[in-house]
Order: C-alpha cells, then structure tokens, then sequence
C-alpha cells in the first residue's frame, strides 16, 4: 500500500501556468485517446502486460498526435492502463458480491464462477479468463468438474452481472493532473525554498515551480493543478511506515453523531456529528432560497429574460456552493482521520469488527438524518480503516453481519426493537442497561467468532438464529 505526499507550489504567473495547464491538456488527450482504444474486452490482456503493449508501439514508431516526449506518451499510457484495471478490478469485487448472495447456483458453478474471477496474490490476475466471459471462451482446468453446458450458463450470468455493473468506460473529461517521471523533473534548493524544475511540450525547456515546503522527491510524480488559485500539487507516493500488530480484539459501530464508538463504550470525534448537521442545515437553508429563485427564474422567463439571464448569473451559480461544499468536506475527512488515529494509538487492537459500509445508505425515519445519511462519507471512512490496518498490521476479517446488533441484549441474547430507545439500551428481559452503540460494538466482536452468522445471511434469518439461541439458553437455565 502506497501513500501519497502532497507538496504545494506558490502561485505561477500567467506564462508559467499557461505552458503546465498547455502540457496537462495534451497529457488528458493523449491519455483518454488510450482508454478509448484500449478499453474493449478484446485487450484486456494487456491489463496484465502493459510493458508488452508498449513496447508493442515503440516498435510501431508511435508518435504522440498531441505534441508529447516519448517518455511521457508512455507515462499516459501507463497511467490509462491502471485506470482501466481499478474499473475491471472494482467491477470484479462487485460481482463477487452478487455471487456470495445468489442462491439459485450450485456449488460447483459457484465454484466454477469463483475460479474465473480467482486473483493470484504473487503473479496478478489471468485476465484471459475475464476476457472468456464474454467471448464465451470454453476455459477449463482439471480442478473444474462442472460439465459444459453448465461452465456455459455461469458464463453467461458472469455477463449479464459485469454488464450491470461496469458503467461507463472511464473518460478523461477534464485535464486536471499529468505524470512525470524521474528523467523528467529536476529538484533543487536555494537559502530560503525548494524548487522543481518540470518538463514541457517543448524538449530541453522545463518550466521552474517554487514549492511552499520541502520533501524529499524521487521517483515518479503526478502534477495537479489547482485553477482556483493559479498554483499545483506534487503528488508523491512512497511506502508508509508500519507498526507490529497488537493484542485483543475491538468492534466499532459506525454512527452519525460521532465517527463510531467502539466496544468499550468510548465515542469517537462527537465533532464529526457537527460538522455534519452544520452541513445538513446549511443544505436545507440554501435550498430553500434556490428554490424559491428557480420559481422566480421560472415566472418571469417569458416576461423578462434579462432579469432571467442575471438570476442565473448572480443567484444560481455553483462556485461559491462547490467552494463551500468542498470546505464541508474536508473538515468531516480531517474528523474521521483523527478518530482512527485516536482509537488504533489507543486500543492497538489485533482484529477489528465493523459492519459492511456497502448497505449504509438509503432513506431515514426523517429528512434531517437522511441528508446527514447522504453526507456520510463511506468512501473516506472505508479507505482511512483499510489504510490503518495496514499500518498498524492488523488482521482484516472482512466486515460481520451487522443484522440487530444494536437491538440485541449482549448478556441474555433477548432480540426486540423495544431494546433500543433512541441512544440508550435497555433489555426488556433481564433489565440491562448500556449505551445502544457500544452494545452494537460489542455484538459485532462477538460475531468475529460467530461461524452461524456469516456475513450474507438474510436479516431474518439472523433474528430467528438469535431468538432460537435465547429460548435455548433458558432452557438449559
């Protein structure tokens, strides 16, 4: 796992922004004429050998017909190749997801459908066997005993799921960032600043930008350019430092008022929760009064179109609201950052439960938590908790089924919604009493060990495994 360093510049002056943003339009270009050549199944083959398909155009002469060095063409290509990758690879995770929870296969096509989409963890993924499920390929090996008309239907439901989840090819619609590598820059220092020297369209000349900080730079680095302010980002990679794994074991609930509580009872960042009615309130205010500017847009549309033209231009932009919605989002990032470091410095835990952040969606009981709901940043809180395993080398069980887990008595195993009032729980058998999150976290940990509850099994299920469990109990009491 890589991670990133950013290292601002100070403000370019027109000549230099003009020849960066000159060379970012040529690189987006050039990189999105690859993703539309390359992103037909038939060269999906070269998502495993993207040197071979470079080397397969060196070979050909190609030249860049959007002005770039030879080192850089190679740089876009490279670039739109993993590109494509992350899309098959997010799509591949997808499906997998479908076939956990499809009941109508057997065992052995589920096994079959497994084999194809199989990733090797030292020699990468055979994406000759992705590429058969949609030219209908007849790949087999001895492990496989289904017969051919059965390998021939998983094939075909393999299709049809791919093609629900792929979307889009991806598409470079805006040139906001380029690639360099280390032939490509130069870095130097002088008494008070560190600057890079960056190549051009133009061979032999490079473009000087002053950095506001000073790191250590090597290797290949990514130039983002930041319009608002005239001024770009370099974008470093390089491999975090990591910690021996610790002891014990900890579940988390994931909440909205603070960023999760853990087993023990202790909330962390109830600052998150702020920050997100902030934005919830400042959503409905600013709605409300564009609303009411749409109506008046939409009233005198035929009347008065110059008063049209300039509501539009004045009241209904969207800068300002993507300035302020970005500042929102940052400041929930920041609060769900320091909340994983708090509670891996704190607990140092060896195995963590959390619930699956994929069905964390949809509407809730009113519309102020369902606009702090949409807000919720899964993305953010998914990537932060699998960085922090690496670092901290904890073991990733996968998430456990979150199935009610804040409506069980964690002592008797009683299950009812009366349980639960609002942020307090409260068996309605045995009488105990504890915060509902933290009875949430400690169920989740119970789970890890839980060989009954799998993570796919249907909500109603559960409850009739943990109402069977607790009518067992008092009976052996």
């Amino acid at each position: 796992m890589q991670q990133t360093v950013r290292q601002k510049s100070l403000p370019l002056n027109n000549e230099k922004w003009a020849r960066i943003t000159e060379t970012a339009e040529a690189y987006a270009r050039q990189k999105d004429a690859f993703l539309v050549e390359y992103g037909h199944v038939k060269y999906l083959h070269y998502l495993g050998e993207k040197r071979k398909l470079r080397d397969e155009l060196v070979s050909a002469g190609f030249v860049s017909p959007f002005g770039l060095q030879a080192r850089q063409w190679k740089l876009a290509l490279e670039d739109a190749l993993y590109t494509l990758e992350r899309q098959w690879e997010a799509a591949i995770a997808e499906v997998k997801e479908y076939l956990y929870r499809h009941e109508g296969l057997t065992d052995e096509e589920k096994h079959y459908a497994f084999w194809l989409l199989y990733r090797h963890v030292k020699h990468g993924r055979d994406w000759k066997r992705i590429r058969a499920v949609f030219t209908g390929e007849d790949i087999v090996s001895e492990e496989i005993k289904l017969d051919a008309g059965g390998r021939a239907r998983v094939r075909k439901y393999l299709k049809r799921v791919f093609r629900r989840v792929l979307g889009r090819k991806p598409r470079v619609k805006k040139a906001r960032s380029f690639t360099v590598d280390q032939q490509m820059y130069r870095v130097f220092t002088s008494e008070k600043r560190q600057y890079i020297a960056v190549a051009t369209l133009t061979p032999g000349e490079r473009v000087i930008i002053p950095l506001a900080g000073v790191h250590a730079i090597e290797g290949n680095v990514r130039v983002v350019l930041i319009p608002e302010e005239n001024c770009v980002e370099i974008h470093l990679t390089r491999e975090p430092r990591t910690f021996p794994p610790g002891e014990g074991e900890a579940g988390i609930d994931l909440g909205v008022t603070e960023v999760f509580t853990d087993d023990t009872g202790k909330k962390y960042r109830p600052e998150y929760g702020e920050a997100l009615q902030e934005m919830s309130d400042h959503i409905l205010d600013k709605s409300r009064k564009r609303g009411k500017l749409w109506a008046l847009r939409r009233k005198f549309l035929e009347q008065d179109p110059n008063k049209v033209r300039r509501i539009l231009k004045h009241n209904l932009g969207l800068t300002k609201q993507t300035k302020r919605n970005k500042k929102y989002r940052t400041r929930c990032e920041n609060e769900i950052n320091r909340a994983f470091n708090e509670f891996y410095k704190e607990r140092r835990p060896k195995i963590i439960a959390y619930e699956d952040l994929a069905h964390l969606r949809g509407k809730a009981g009113s519309r102020g938590l369902s606009r702090k709901v949409s807000g919720w940043q899964r993305s953010i809180i998914k990537e932060r908790l699998g960085y922090k395993n690496y670092i901290y080398s904890v073991t990733d069980p996968g998430p456990v089924n979150a199935a009610y887990s804040s409506q069980t008595c964690p002592v008797c195993g009683w299950v009812d919604a009366k349980n639960r009032h609002g942020d307090v729980f409260k068996c309605q058998k045995c009488g105990f009493t504890c915060d509902a999150d933290q009875v949430s976290g400690i169920n989740l940990k119970m789970r890890l060990h839980d060989e009954e509850i799998t993570r796919y099994m249907p909500y109603k299920k559960v409850k009739e495994l943990l109402l069977q469990r607790y009518y067992q109990k008092q009976q052996a009491n």
